[in-house]
């Protein structure tokens, strides 16, 4: 048996052994990754923990920790309150304002989902909304906008088409993607509690009191932290991790001691266990070739159309348990030979891949579902959330990758690329 496929298997046992015993998922991501490592790949314990993901475990513990800080000094009921008056005291509209906004953010450049988390999160705490359904909003949101021509996808996709001398139409793909993140946000809004919120109302009544040690200035303070980190983030590039870090050192100097150590408790520690054990395990496999070589097997099937469709699957589960520009930047050279050949079409197979990659960010395992996990594991089950972010990964990943290459690739809706002058 080739190693490589022991690999891939073991990344199979990660998911389905906790499902059987109710381990923590990461704590047997890093026991898979030490035995493998060691026995298979003859890897040293430090060799195996060099794919720890550092920037990821900083990412988690500073919006976690940032997060907790804005609810426990009344700064989220007192965001959520305030978007409320947009929503006409109607109940039916919240979600699909988080979506539009997520949209709208996302077309024009990095988005705005870990601000939108936050607001989710407190409208889950207030109004027992379905934690899935905020999820699916924002996320299909985020990513229905996130190839457009100006955004960071799109640019990527942009210069990686050049490098490979791919043609394509970047704003057809984008209107594409577009339209089927509103399908699937639209779908999600039916069968996750959306309708059932039809004829739901609030008033003023629903806001909750302030801690005692907050005050006014307090929530000011907190709210230009959040705008901080928005300008630090798209505006200078700095890591979304460390800005958070920052961010939350100088509002817990601020802070009242009960904050301070209320916030500190309130670290999503297990969902950091979780995620950086599995990407540990990835990071592993991914040097160790097994990505590469599951991604050359596409070979073996002869047919450049089936091969198109090997790829979306591929990117699709790989981008739910790693970086999906990363993904891309690997996937989309293998897909060069079959556009340049003029076997298949430059626009419809990068519209099909690059629907197939961004279904599978609701995974707690990649950047965006992991964020919204730690957002809400304060309000509500983070156990039952995290399993019920597994099955809506699993649905999509099962069916949309054959629906957008059956639709873009095998029918071609859009417009057949120009070819590349040579």
């Amino acid at each position: 048996m080739p190693i490589e496929l022991i690999l891939i298997l073991g990344l199979l046992v990660i998911f389905i052994l906790p499902m059987l015993t109710d381990l923590n998922v990461g704590i047997v991501a890093f026991v898979v990754a030490m035995c493998l490592g060691n026995l298979v790949l003859d890897l040293s314990t430090k060799e195996i923990l060099q794919g720890f993901p550092t920037q990821m475990f900083v990412l988690i513990v500073g919006v976690t920790l940032l997060l907790a800080i804005a609810e426990q000094n009344g700064t989220i009921d007192w965001v959520v309150t305030s978007l409320l008056s947009l929503a006409k005291g109607k109940l039916f509209y919240l979600p699909i304002l988080l979506f539009i906004t997520a949209f709208v953010t996302s077309s024009l450049g990095p988005g705005a989902a870990p601000v939108l988390f936050v607001i989710g999160a407190g409208l889950i705490g207030k109004f027992g909304l379905n934690p899935l359904l905020i999820a699916a909003m924002v996320i299909h949101g985020t990513q229905s906008g996130a190839y457009s021509p100006i955004a960071p996808y799109g640019i990527v996709i942009q210069q990686l088409a050049e490098d490979q001398a791919i043609s394509y139409e970047p704003w057809p793909m984008y209107f594409a993607v577009v339209g089927f993140h509103i399908v699937l946000a639209a779908a999600a809004f039916t069968l996750l509690g959306g309708r059932a919120l039809r004829g739901k109302v609030f008033n003023d009544g629903v806001a909750t009191e302030m801690p005692q040690d907050s005050s006014p200035n307090i929530r000011i303070v907190t709210l230009l932290g959040f705008a901080a980190l928005l300008l630090a983030v798209v505006g200078f590039g700095i890591h979304l991790g460390f800005a958070t870090m920052i961010i939350s050192f100088f509002l817990l100097l601020a802070s009242p001691r009960r904050i301070r150590n209320e916030a500190v408790s309130r670290v999503a520690w297990p969902i950091v266990l979780v995620i950086t054990g599995v990407l540990t395990y990835v990071s592993m496999i991914q040097e160790a070739g097994a990505i590469s070589w599951l991604a050359g097997q596409t070979d073996v099937l002869g047919s450049a159309s089936l091969v198109g469709l090997l790829l979306c699957y591929l990117v699709s589960v790989i981008t739910g348990v790693a970086s999906t520009i990363g993904t891309i930047g690997m996937l989309v050279p293998l897909s060069a030979p079959l556009i340049v050949s003029g076997d298949l079409d430059g626009t419809g197979l990068l519209t099909a891949m690059a629907i197939s990659a961004a279904i599978s960010d609701i995974s707690p395992f990649s950047t965006w579902g992991a964020l919204f996990l730690a957002s809400v594991a304060s309000v509500t089950d983070r156990d039952s959330v995290l399993k019920k972010q597994l099955i809506y990964t699993g649905v999509l990943v099962i069916t949309m990758p054959f629906v957008a290459w059956l639709l873009f690739v095998v029918v071609g809706l859009l417009p057949v690329s120009n070819p590349m002058p040579g």
